[in-house]
């Protein structure tokens, strides 16, 4: 009978090549991903004057897009808020749990719910106050949470909440508070996961970029397109959630509303 088992020399040759050809996949995967070419670009018209920023894969592909929405808490309510229209939803301190759900769309998003469970929207359809709400209020993307590590949200789906809002420091310049968001476990609330963006940016009518970020500042920065770049912060573009925004003032994180990286 034929003694099929590898030597030790061939089973570390054969180690060795699968590293190799692994390597040089990666590689390959890292090349074209270095090679995409995103840039930010002025899109539709939201209101007079006011432009959509849209992150363009080669100028072709709509990836991203700056946020108009942004999330703080004032007086112990978390309000939701549309910074272009100034249209704001508050969500009262019962339903300051969030939970991961995914839509028929294969879409993952976070919403809000009370500790049971049960999802504030759907809880208030019949209240004249909230059942023409848009879904822009009802969740929250996952580019809209600034992470303080890699969490991957899709693993939290289920009808349990899986996180809490609670109120942070305050804003500079105003009363608002940002929100920090803490991990849910059995003894209360856990660890501290990030927070959720308080941003916007839009293109004007000279195509000059207006960027907002009330975790740092009431003020905007504003920056002409000749004078900035854009950069993945992630090479695996597939798993993007914020950009680098290259600029003579100074380099900035953005958290933008992710799109079409299913294309990926």
């Amino acid at each position: 009978m034929t003694d099929n088992k590898l030597t030790v020399w061939q089973s570390i040759e054969v180690l060795t090549k699968a590293i190799l050809n692994m390597q040089k996949e990666l590689s390959s995967i890292k090349n074209i991903a270095l090679d995409q070419d995103v840039t930010l670009e002025k899109g539709k018209e939201l209101l007079s004057g006011i432009y959509e920023a849209n992150f363009k894969l080669n100028k072709a592909i709509n990836i991203a897009t700056l946020p108009k929405v942004g999330y703080h808490i004032l007086n112990g309510e978390l309000v939701v808020r549309n910074h272009i229209t100034e249209e704001e939803v508050k969500i009262p301190r019962d339903f300051h749990y969030l939970k991961v759900i995914k839509s028929d769309l294969d879409d993952y998003k976070l919403t809000f719910c009370n500790f049971l469970g049960n999802e504030f929207f759907e809880y208030k359809k019949y209240d004249p106050q909230y059942s023409g709400v848009s879904d822009e209020y009802k969740f929250v993307d996952f580019g809209s949470v600034k992470k303080t590590h890699n969490l991957k949200f899709k693993e939290y789906v289920g009808h349990a909440p899986k996180f809490f809002a609670v109120e942070g420091p305050i804003e500079p310049g105003s009363q608002n508070h940002v929100i920090d968001l803490f991990r849910l476990v059995k003894s209360g609330k856990g660890s501290r996961v990030g927070a959720l963006a308080d941003e916007f940016g839009y293109f004007d009518d000279q195509n000059k970029l207006h960027y907002y970020n009330y975790h740092k500042s009431a003020e905007s920065n504003i920056y002409n397109p000749e004078n900035f770049s854009v950069k993945m912060i992630n090479v695996d573009v597939s798993k993007i959630d914020k950009f680098y925004l290259i600029a003579e003032q100074g380099d900035i994180i953005i958290h933008p509303i992710l799109g079409n990286l299913d294309i990926f």
